[in-house]
């Protein structure tokens, strides 16, 4: 059967407005992630929270995988490399979460968030150094750029932060090591669907967090409330999320998702002025957020070809 002409124009339309899409949903549905863990975490124990959104996290999107046959296939192979998932699941989500709730009692939250911010800077360091990825003058500018208005942004709500070096190394190492999963994975697991991915690495993450996370539960265990808080952040939040932040990591690589994600913490201030809970941002604060955009769109945007 001939192919349509129309055929590539409309793959190609589809395309454009798949990733946008894609973007905007992870920045909202990130920020939901940011709003909800920090209401847990303010009455639970966080080790608690991590461990318990990975694990239900894993569980969900386990149930999704394992309702589809290629789901299935995928998993199982995952599986096969038991080496590398144990690997990627420390990198990615159980010593980025223990390294950055370990440090906040050192060195603030503030100034953790500081750090996590430089996750664009990192991306484009560790590619250039340790995977031969170049990301260019203008990206490299661009991240650059939005990296130190989201650390400014994020050093405005300063906490009487110590410059603890233990606490300031807790913090680089985690965003380093997730930087470092984002090209490790795909690089090693590009070929194998997101949907099948995640549940082995964030079950394996679940179990590395055990060990961290139980003597806090054991001490003051979530309430039933902060239990279902728990639940809904892993299988209704965090999931969704992963898959969209994954499926862009493999279409768009890991600067762009790293530097896309430094809008959530204006995203999560603006949702937060447009609902009531704050006062209007200020001058500094719209300064920041405007040279933050900037940053994205030079990361985000393709160059003119010349």
């Amino acid at each position: 059967m001939p192919i349509s002409p129309s055929a590539p124009v409309r793959s190609g339309v589809v395309e454009r407005v798949r990733v946008p899409l894609l973007g905007g949903g992870l920045v909202v549905l990130l920020a939901l992630t940011w709003l909800l863990s920090g209401e847990l975490a303010d009455d639970a124990e966080p080790l608690g929270v991590a461990l318990g959104r990975t694990a239900v996290c894993a569980v969900v999107l386990g149930a999704l995988a394992a309702s589809r046959a290629g789901g299935r296939a995928g998993v199982r192979e995952v599986l096969a490399r038991p080496g590398g998932v144990a690997g990627l699941a420390l990198l990615g989500f159980a010593g980025y979460a223990a390294g950055t709730l370990l440090a906040m009692p050192r060195i603030g939250t503030s100034l953790t968030n500081v750090v996590v911010a430089l996750l664009p800077c990192f991306s484009v360091a560790v590619g250039a150094l340790f995977f031969g990825e170049r990301s260019g003058a203008r990206r490299a500018a661009g991240a650059l750029t939005a990296t130190l208005a989201a650390a400014g942004y994020a050093a405005l709500g300063a906490d009487g932060a110590r410059l603890d070096a233990a606490g300031l190394a807790l913090a680089a190492g985690a965003t380093a090591g997730f930087s470092a999963y984002t090209f490790l994975y795909r690089r090693r697991l590009a070929a194998i669907p997101p949907l099948a991915v995640l549940p082995v690495l964030l079950g394996a993450a679940s179990a590395f967090l055990v060990p961290l996370a139980a003597a806090p539960l054991l001490a003051d265990p979530p309430t039933a409330a902060q239990w279902g808080g728990i639940a809904v952040l892993g299988g209704v939040v965090y999931a969704p999320a992963y898959l969209v932040q994954h499926r862009l990591i493999l279409l768009r690589g890991p600067v762009y998702v790293a530097a896309l994600q430094l809008a959530v913490p204006f995203t999560v201030r603006l949702g937060d002025w447009a609902l009531g809970g704050a006062a209007a941002p200020g001058a500094g604060e719209l300064a920041l957020l405007a040279a933050c955009c900037g940053g994205i769109a030079l990361v985000i945007t393709p160059g003119r070809v010349r």
